[in-house]
């Protein structure tokens, strides 16, 4: 009975928001932050916050935390101007994430319902984002970056080699630990990176699990949910 209702609490957020309250107290939001520029918006709505630490530096940037929201021990820092980060209503950061911005007009936008252990976003570069769907699920150790920071170059022409590209994860993905999403990834619906893989190019098909370094499909017709399973199937 016990574990039934811990896990009514999990995928409920406003039972989860309730729970937080009574573990940590009413008074609970804990905000640490540090803005230098000029119109820049700061919005987080009906959420729990405990040991989140936020820096800007430069101008109109936007963070826009919907209700129901709960981060704890996130950082979030954006350098430059024209930045958005738009976290959707019912999402939850449980301990260690960390949120990066560089240059000017990047953005990254989470969906409704997504949950995240320990995650590193770095979104570098002029213009570039990442977009994750609803109902995702990500574990810890997880590294998603839309560039590589600096520059490599070609000797024949001295081209750059090397720019930032965007990153889109779908509804209802499921990241394991210790993986990371590199540029110009793409992950369809419903699927599953399994535990230590390394995205370097999308998946396109839904349904599958990719593993691997480079990640590959190795299974296909798949779902996945959060409860445990103890019966085996005959």
């Amino acid at each position: 009975m016990l574990n039934k209702i811990k896990g009514m609490i999990k995928v409920h957020p406003k039972m989860m928001m309730i729970a937080c309250r009574l573990k940590y107290g009413v008074i609970f939001n804990k905000l640490r932050k540090k803005i230098k520029g000029k119109n820049n918006t700061v919005k987080f709505g009906n959420s729990i916050l405990k040991n989140v630490t936020l820096h800007i530096d430069g101008n109109d940037n936007v963070i826009d935390i919907d209700d129901e929201c709960i981060l704890i021990d996130v950082k979030i820092y954006m350098s430059g101007n024209g930045h958005l980060l738009k976290i959707g209503k019912g999402c939850r950061f449980n301990c260690g994430s960390d949120i990066w911005f560089e240059d000017v007009q990047g953005r990254l936008e989470i969906g409704e319902s997504s949950t995240f252990q320990s995650v590193h976003f770095a979104i570098t570069e002029p213009k570039s984002s990442i977009d994750i769907g609803s109902n995702c699920m990500f574990a810890y150790d997880i590294d998603i970056r839309t560039g590589d920071s600096h520059s490599i170059l070609s000797n024949l022409d001295n081209r750059r080699l090397n720019y930032a590209k965007d990153i889109v994860i779908h509804n209802n993905v499921w990241v394991a630990a210790h993986v990371n999403i590199l540029k110009g990834v793409s992950v369809s619906r419903n699927s599953i990176v399994a535990t230590g893989s390394i995205l370097t190019k999308s998946v396109t098909a839904e349904n599958v699990v990719v593993a691997g370094n480079p990640a590959v499909i190795v299974k296909e017709n798949v779902r996945w949910i959060s409860d445990r399973i103890y019966e085996k199937n005959n």
